[in-house]
């Protein structure tokens, strides 16, 4: 199930580079523990994606908090030697990584406490693991460029300190980073919809036709009433007709008769691997970067369970919330966790703080987002600490049909002071021929549909 045959050619191509930072971390953990965690990854996605295994929190996810690592090198194994278990959403998010840490092995040894900061991460911090990735992308990007770098030691009974020692010919500077994660609210509204529309999804598949519905709420979701898709599905399916158009206070949307012809006339061609941006789009007749759907079938899987055989019905809803309070909410900036940072820098030595952050989706949510920042940024007091850099990190992750991962990947910095610059490398998890560059791509390979799982 989980290893590549000797002769057997790479599916999604080889990646030396990934393997390299799995094997690092695998290495770490020893073969024994390694496969009980990856066991245990496996048969979380596999149960989640037949339907047995419930999701504590209602969010849907395929893999369980109390192990989040596990899942991400389980991932990162699994696009070169086991394909067949790689899931292309969430892999997008990881590989990059992985594989940055891979490309920078050799720098380690120069990186005093390096090995024990990933034994850390690997343990201690499994489930909440992005922070101490960011603490060793940020760590290998100042070896790169030529710095003498250390992590911080923890000191038990003490409150934690700033991360990182670094020095550029013959500066001191105290670096703290922290990666900035998406809010309660984006989760609350995909639980939310999940309300909304499960309801109405009971009076649609005893019809047995295959219904789409997009929907854009112009309020935020927690204000809609609880029967208001409900009572949009029944005006459908009396009205006779192939599709409903509505606008009212609450949203604009369309449902009607989906179409399974492309999809279906795809699988005769073989197994469809699910979930994907190529089935999604098969299925809709659509691609959307950061899509927000929720889709129930009634399907025959393949003898694996990542893979589709056949599909007799499909009950779909699209959704975007971009009411002024929804987008106010999602666009969180990071004034709090620039605030803690600097508590964090000592008064000796001038300090760096690093932010990483993940795209949200919505240029809107962007765009406001970014307005925060700036404003944050151009606001902020160090109240007295010799705070000399703010750089921040905005990684964009995607599975789209014609990448089975891609990545872009932007900077930007402020002086605070009139010290040089420290860093002069952009890019963090890009290859090296992007550095220098403002805004930065990396292509995974081409998806791809499978005859045989």
């Amino acid at each position: 199930m989980f290893e590549r045959l000797p002769d057997e050619s790479f599916h999604y191509g080889d990646f030396p580079e990934l393997s390299a930072g799995v094997g690092y971390f695998k290495d770490l953990i020893g073969i024994k523990e390694w496969k009980d965690r990856r066991e245990a990854a496996a048969w979380h996605f596999y149960r989640s994606l037949v339907g047995e295994q419930e999701d504590p929190s209602g969010e849907g996810r395929f893999y369980g908090l109390e192990d989040l690592f596990g899942w991400y090198l389980f991932l990162g194994e699994a696009l070169t030697d086991h394909p067949q278990n790689y899931e292309v959403f969430y892999g997008c998010r990881i590989v990059p990584v992985l594989a940055a840490i891979g490309r920078n092995l050799e720098l380690i040894p120069q990186i005093k406490g390096f090995n024990e900061r990933a034994k850390r991460l690997i343990e201690r911090e499994r489930s909440q693991p992005n922070g101490g990735l960011f603490e060793m992308l940020v760590a290998m990007a100042y070896a790169r460029d030529g710095a003498k770098v250390a992590f911080k030691p923890e000191e038990p009974g003490r409150a934690k300190a700033y991360d990182l020692d670094v020095e550029v010919h013959g500066a001191f500077w105290a670096v703290e980073c922290k990666r900035f994660e998406n809010g309660d609210y984006v989760e609350s509204e995909r639980a939310r919809k999940r309300e909304l529309w499960l309801p109405a999804t009971r009076l649609i598949i005893p019809s047995g036709r295959s219904i789409y519905a997009k929907v854009d709420f112009s309020v935020e979701l927690s204000d809609v009433p609880d029967d208001y898709l409900v009572r949009h599905v029944i005006d459908f399916l009396h009205s006779g007709k192939n599709s409903n158009l509505w606008t009212d206070d609450f949203a604009f949307g369309v449902i009607g008769d989906l179409d399974l012809e492309p999809l279906q006339t795809a699988l005769k061609n073989g197994y469809l691997l699910y979930p994907s941006p190529v089935y999604n789009k098969l299925l809709t007749g659509t691609y959307i970067r950061y899509d927000e759907l929720n889709t129930l079938q009634k399907v025959k899987h393949a003898q694996n369970p990542h893979f589709i055989d056949k599909v007799d019905q499909a009950v779909v809803l699209r959704t975007r919330s971009l009411s002024e309070g929804a987008i106010e909410k999602k666009a969180r900036d990071f004034k709090r966790k620039l605030f803690d940072a600097n508590k964090q820098l000592p008064d000796d030595r001038p300090g760096i703080i690093h932010i990483g952050l993940e795209a949200l989706g919505d240029d809107l949510i962007e765009y406001r987002r970014h307005e925060k920042i700036m404003k944050t940024i151009n606001d902020f007091d160090p109240k007295g600490k010799p705070l000399s850099f703010i750089y921040w990190h905005y990684f964009a992750p995607e599975a789209s049909p014609e990448e089975t991962w891609a990545f872009d990947e932007t900077f930007q910095w402020r002086g605070i002071r009139g010290d040089k610059r420290p860093l002069t490398l952009t890019s963090l998890i890009l290859p090296p021929q992007a550095e220098g560059r403002d805004g930065v791509h990396w292509d995974g390979l081409p998806n791809k549909t499978f005859r045989s799982p």
